[in-house]
C-alpha cells in the first residue's frame, strides 16, 4: 500500500509529537526529582530545566500547528 505525501507527513508529524510528549514526561520526572532533593527554587538546575520545558513546549506547538494545517488542507 502506497501512502500519499500528506499521509507520510501526517505519520512523521505524529511520530515527532509522540517523541516530544515522551520528552515532556521525562522532564516532569526530572522536575519531581529536583523537587525531592529539596533544592532552592532559584537553583540553576531549575532554570536549566525551565529552558528545556520552554523549548519542548515550543516544539510541540509547532508540530500541532503543522498537523492542524495538514488536516485543514485535506
Amino acid at each position: 500500500m502506497k501512502m500519499t505525501l500528506d499521509q507520510t507527513k501526517l505519520v512523521g508529524l505524529t511520530m515527532q509529537l509522540d517523541l516530544k510528549t515522551r520528552e515532556f514526561k521525562m522532564l516532569c520526572e526530572e522536575l519531581d526529582s529536583l523537587k525531592g532533593q529539596g533544592l532552592d527554587p532559584n537553583a540553576e538546575e531549575f532554570a536549566e530545566l525551565e529552558k528545556k520545558f520552554v523549548e519542548n513546549n515550543k516544539e510541540i506547538k509547532e508540530i500541532n500547528r503543522q498537523l492542524k494545517e495538514l488536516k485543514e488542507n485535506n
